[in-house]
């Protein structure tokens, strides 16, 4: 009996040894990045990724970075992208700033010219070549000569289509405005779905996806008041004057598309890459064609960039940002987010392992990014007011149009 006893408190002492040994091990290694007595610098990311995929991208890029090296421990941060760079330029006089962003493209220059981010040029791995980008999608990241981040994915828009609903309809896929708007026309059914929606949200949203129907018109990006560019306001308005658009639009972010698409309240839709995690989570049977073409085709190139904030640990930002150019690492980060990887070859092959991204990945060919487009913040600004009126007010096209061109000329 007494060697019972003996042996059952031997066996105790084991136990919780163990267990003490286990708190110890995460006391070493804590969410703070405390390894082994060592303390790993702290890096922080900001990001507006807000849909599952994307944050699901994110989490497993953060990890996977961590667990790659021992020097540092990075954490992200979710700040909406309507207050991102607001959120950004005010925390700069205060101490709680990122040392990494994940940001809009656009906004790279005025970020830039505030001195808010840091020139690595010269800094990233001899892997990391310019020719291996697309030509627009590099145009994201320099200024006048200098790096200031890496293209983290690209994409564009295209039209997403119920097919259930085309087959009842008995409808081929439009190839030109004429076709197109008849498409739309014929797939409304009042009180059940609309033909056809987009976002024509305030701000770059709505600028972005009224762009490629301006430049299907024909418009020169460097004259973006020519005539060309008014068929587009006139098509737009049509549609909604025919009821086969809602006015809702106006407050429809992309996302808010994907749900009015996914609960059968719309037809087709203007959308991109990213939203097709959730079309196939939804268990909707889409497919996907790329724009009309009106004399002329085009797209705008959207996506985000990587960039190492300047003040900041630069280094660090520096170390995750060639770790994200690891071939294998931006194939599986875009797989998961819905993006197109913005290497050539990469998104070529990413096309053929993913048939329903083909349509994104050969209008790259011909994508234009906001960057070449002559004044376009204050192009987005002219658009964004356009659209406002076109779909809040019933205010004539005619003027919406001469208020637009006066925009652009500096009238008003």
């Amino acid at each position: 009996m007494k060697k019972k006893v003996v042996w059952d408190l031997f066996l105790l002492f084991i136990i919780v040894g163990l267990m003490g040994c286990g708190d110890t091990a995460n006391e070493n290694q804590d969410m703070s990045g405390q390894e082994f007595g060592r303390k790993r610098q702290e890096l922080t990311l900001w990001s507006y990724y807000e849909t599952k995929a994307q944050k699901e991208g994110i989490d497993k890029l953060v990890r996977q970075y961590n667990e790659s090296q021992k020097e540092y421990w990075l954490s992200w941060e979710y700040v909406p992208m309507a207050d991102f760079v607001k959120t950004l330029s005010f925390s700069q006089s205060g101490d709680h700033m990122p040392d990494i962003i994940l940001t809009d493209n656009p906004d790279m220059g005025s970020l830039i010219k505030v001195g808010l981010l840091a020139d690595i040029t010269g800094k990233l791995e001899e892997t990391t070549l310019a020719e291996d980008y697309y030509p627009e999608v590099w145009k994201f990241v320099e200024e006048e000569g200098s790096c200031y981040g890496v293209p983290f994915c690209c994409n564009n828009t295209a039209i997403i289509y119920n097919k259930q609903i085309f087959d009842e309809k008995n409808l081929e896929i439009p190839a030109t405005w004429e076709e197109f708007k008849r498409t739309a026309i014929a797939l409304t059914e009042e009180g059940s779905h609309y033909g056809f929606a987009m976002s024509a949200v305030s701000g770059e949203q709505g600028a972005f996806q009224f762009m490629p129907w301006m430049l299907a018109a024909g418009v020169s990006i460097e004259n973006m008041a020519d005539e060309n560019a008014k068929e587009a306001f006139f098509l737009i308005n049509g549609l909604l004057k025919e009821k086969s658009m809602p006015n809702d639009c106006m407050n429809w972010s992309q996302n808010d598309l994907s749900r009015s698409f996914t609960a059968g309240e719309v037809a087709m839709m203007e959308n991109g890459p990213w939203s097709l995690t959730s079309l196939d989570a939804s268990g909707i049977d889409y497919g996907i064609f790329p724009f009309p073409a009106n004399g002329s085709t085009g797209v705008v190139l959207g996506g985000e960039v990587l960039a190492a904030v300047a003040g900041r640990n630069v280094e660090g930002a520096v170390s995750f940002i060639n770790y994200y150019n690891r071939k294998e690492v931006m194939e599986d980060i875009c797989q998961i987010t819905g993006n197109i990887p913005p290497k050539k070859e990469l998104a070529e092959a990413f096309g053929e392992k993913n048939p329903n991204y083909q349509v994104f990945v050969k209008q790259m060919q011909h994508g234009i990014c906001r960057k070449s487009i002559k004044d376009w913040k204050d192009v987005c600004n002219a658009i964004s007011d356009s659209l406002n009126k076109m779909f809040g007010s019933e205010e004539n096209i005619e003027g919406i149009w001469k208020e637009y061109v006066d925009h652009i000329k500096g009238k008003i």
